[in-house]
């Protein structure tokens, strides 16, 4: 028995399921008209509630409550004209599912009655999604540690290695400083979240898998967080876990807070917290990936940290 594809608004065409073991679903590329008149790829926290609803096809009865292991593809920005993505769902273990989305071109004109082409597809993203009878209990929020004093002399990153065997001197300047930001909470951004109207209406409410306006801006902030450092635009490249607690709800103004954990070589990790108007948690994501991408454009950048004078404060003479 095909499903009603109306309760997956994403799904244009579902040409296989197995309740419990497997599914195949497909869509153009291209954004649901009510969202965007242009055609081109779906954005991060799309492509994740298109991978969500293709699993939720395997467990049709249960709710998502956790990602792990994301991973994002490189590959071009441009599809050919004539493409679809492809979602691939298979039953791991019980109440788990892989999922692999892929970009594969439409075969037309002379061949199209084979039913393969003969270009390879091109992956996009990948993920194990965890279904549940329930939501877990989100945990509450965590009391505010009382911060030591800290010295009007910050001195340099270095220094921050001093206590472990003297090998301050093996590390690298990079980590120095993310490691200062993070003990004096640069490396954090803080921003209300509200689910779009225009979402809303393409996505309903009662068949919203990842909640992708939270997600999404959960993202951006990362971007920008990133960006105030480096002044380099910023790409996903996986997400180590996500866990949700429950779905936000219409209208919700969620309370986003982003951290930087790490960073090395234009590659930085971000953990980041979402909390409904009670403060209790809807969504944790922790090992958020991004890449630097560094631009050529010669224009203005956007206002941000005088991130080169502090490095240059840290840097060791």
């Amino acid at each position: 028995m095909q499903p009603d594809t109306s309760q997956y608004p994403l799904l244009e065409d579902v040409s296989e399921v197995f309740r419990g073991e497997s599914a195949v679903a497909k869509r153009d590329v291209h954004l649901p008209t009510e969202l965007d008149q242009e055609t081109r790829l779906l954005s991060a926290s799309l492509e994740l509630e298109f991978l969500a609803e293709v699993g939720a096809l395997v467990y049709p009865d249960r709710v998502l409550v956790g990602m792990r292991d994301v991973r994002w593809f490189l590959r071009a920005s441009e599809p050919s004209s004539a493409a679809r993505l492809v979602g691939r769902a298979r039953r791991e273990v019980d109440g788990e599912v892989s999922v692999f989305l892929s970009v594969e071109p439409v075969v037309t004109g002379a061949n199209a009655g084979h039913e393969e082409g003969t270009e390879e597809p091109i992956p996009v993203c990948r993920a194990i999604l965890q279904f549940g009878q329930t939501y877990g209990p989100a945990p509450w929020p965590q009391q505010q540690q009382m911060l030591a004093p800290k010295s009007e002399n910050l001195q340099n990153g270095r220094q921050l290695y001093a206590s472990v065997g003297g090998q301050g001197d093996r590390v690298p300047e990079s980590l120095q400083v993310v490691s200062w930001a993070r003990l004096c909470e640069l490396g954090r951004i803080q921003g209300g979240l509200v689910h779009t109207r225009a979402l809303s209406k393409v996505l309903p409410a009662s068949r919203i898998q990842v909640a992708p306006a939270a997600l999404e801006g959960a993202l951006h902030l990362v971007k920008w967080l990133w960006y105030s450092f480096s002044g380099e635009g910023s790409r996903e490249m996986a997400i180590s876990e996500a866990t949700w607690f429950r779905m936000p709800r219409r209208d919700e103004r969620l309370m986003c807070d982003a951290r930087l954990s790490g960073a090395s070589s234009g590659l930085a990790s971000f953990d980041a917290h979402l909390l409904g108007q009670d403060g209790i948690p809807v969504l944790e994501l922790r090992g958020i990936a991004m890449a630097s991408l560094p631009t050529e454009d010669l224009a203005p950048t956007l206002p941000r940290l005088a991130w080169q004078s502090f490095v240059k404060s840290l840097t060791p003479r």
